[in-house]
């Protein structure tokens, strides 16, 4: 999708788009933001936590806030969920992603779609994770 205002994908993904499993992951995101017309983007690395980007401003490498995965599935749609809304609304890429991690971890709590990450546990684990 040529001129994307934001891409939000997992590693293997991109991997797989850009047919290289072995490069840096830094060159493949540029690759494929040039490519896409695209300014920002971010790629999920599951254990590894993620990284953002913005075409001027560099990447920004984000940690995994998760101690505990009882199902992974979701995670990624939870942290595309969040993230979209923060890039439409402006926020720098290093808050992005960080919001992003901070949702994932606690997406990967639940097992399945059970529930949904709710406003307030997550205002509370981020008040945690920022003292």
């Amino acid at each position: 999708y040529p001129k994307a205002d934001y891409i939000c994908i997992d590693e293997p993904e991109i991997r797989l788009a850009t047919h290289d499993r072995f490069g840096k992951l830094e060159d493949l995101i540029v690759n494929i933001a040039k490519e896409l017309q695209c300014s920002k983007a971010a790629v999920t690395r599951g254990h590894y936590g993620s990284f953002t980007y913005e075409e001027g401003n560099g990447f920004f490498k984000i940690p995994v806030f998760s101690t505990e995965v009882v199902d992974r599935l979701g995670a990624g749609d939870a942290y595309l969920s969040i993230t979209s809304l923060c890039v439409a609304a402006g926020y720098p890429m290093e808050m992005v992603g960080f919001i992003g991690d901070a949702v994932g971890a606690l997406a990967v709590r639940i097992v399945g779609n059970k529930s949904s990450v709710e406003p307030v546990p997550l205002f509370k684990f981020i008040t945690t994770l920022l003292k």
